[in-house]
């Protein structure tokens, strides 16, 4: 009898536990850290080709001129004189001309601070055709909100569509240009370094 009942005990027992479908269950939990690198992305022009714009010829009436002439024909009198010739509509005088190159540098990438140092340097100032030469100075890089040899500018990650762009800033010096045509020779180098 005592066999039948520990029979009978042992069935509702394992009745009860199959009627609970012996779950089990027990969790985890994983922290994740990812490693960025240091990373820099330049984009820049190899060759920049500046196209002035082609003045209108002119022809400037500096008004009238007395000349005394003798019978073997020579002549006296004033003539023009360089520095009294009246304006044209393109007056340089030697004087530098502010060039601002609009978005001729891009920078994307990673670095600790979420920025970088762009820098330019001119190896190479001068721009020639022959005799006739352009003068590069005062060269600067900027992104709109500050300009200068060396700034600091923001990263962006590497999203193209984030990418900070940026100028070149520079003063050309036509009072050594005699010639018309292509003036080649000079350069600047852009640096871009993460910080």
């Amino acid at each position: 009898m005592t066999q039948i009942r520990n029979i009978i005990i042992a069935v509702a027992l394992l009745t009860g536990l199959s009627s609970q479908a012996l779950a089990a269950s027990t969790s985890g939990t994983t922290n994740v850290s990812v490693r960025v690198p240091e990373f820099i992305a330049l984009h820049y022009y190899s060759t920049i080709t500046l196209n002035f714009d082609t003045p209108t010829a002119e022809a400037i009436d500096e008004g009238t001129n007395k000349v005394d002439a003798d019978w073997n024909g020579n002549t006296t009198g004033n003539g023009l004189d360089a520095n009294s010739l009246m304006n044209a509509s393109l007056e340089l005088d030697g004087t530098q001309t502010s060039v601002k190159l609009n978005n001729v540098w891009a920078v994307r990438g990673f670095s600790k601070s979420g920025n970088a140092r762009i820098e330019v340097t001119v190896p190479s100032n001068k721009l020639q055709n022959g005799t006739s030469e352009i003068t590069m100075s005062n060269v600067k890089v900027s992104d709109d909100a500050q300009s200068g040899s060396a700034i600091t500018t923001k990263l962006n990650g590497v999203s193209k569509n984030r990418a900070t762009t940026g100028n070149i800033e520079m003063e050309l010096d036509f009072s050594g240009t005699t010639r018309s045509g292509s003036h080649t020779g000079a350069q600047y180098t852009i640096t871009a370094t993460t910080i």
